[in-house]
């Protein structure tokens, strides 16, 4: 490696610990931010390894953290969630540790809330219709069959 190009992959370490000290990435988001910086993949791979062995990049401190921020701030159930990390390439061991750590009363009150909500607004011909309506909305929010169908059984 010449002189040259060292100093390109310093320059390129630098703007990339710089990101991953604002907010968590995960391998695949700073892999696809280095392609559009026109970054070679050999050259991005050496500044992914080198902040993982700095702890700057850490997929599990990321699918931790993604999880929580989701659950949580978003709304969503955890096939959404489930999902949205399957697209960031992120292993199922980690997915399914993470998910673990979702409370079960917080997220049925999540679906609670959401549900309330959108009945509230809801324009249907009659309740077979709204119910459906409902059940697709909670679906495309990530939460399973059971669990809305389990919620609106039960109500408030």
């Amino acid at each position: 490696m010449s002189n040259m190009d060292a100093t390109e992959q310093n320059k390129h370490l630098a703007w990339a610990e710089r990101l991953c000290s604002r907010r968590e990435y995960c391998v695949f988001d700073l892999r696809t931010k280095l392609k559009t910086r026109s970054v070679s993949s050999q050259e991005a791979e050496q500044v992914i390894e080198a902040l993982i062995q700095q702890n700057f990049l850490n997929d599990e401190r990321y699918t931790r953290a993604f999880v929580q921020d989701k659950s949580n701030l978003q709304g969503w159930g955890p096939e959404k969630i489930r999902y949205a990390l399957r697209v960031k390439q992120i292993p199922d061991t980690l997915i399914r540790e993470a998910l673990a750590g979702i409370d079960s009363h917080a997220q049925k009150e999540t679906l609670f809330r959401l549900l309330e909500t959108k009945r509230r607004n809801l324009k249907a011909a009659s309740d077979i219709d709204a119910r459906n309506k409902l059940i697709r909305f909670a679906q495309s929010r990530g939460f399973t069959y059971e669990d809305v169908a389990s919620a609106l059984k039960i109500g408030r």
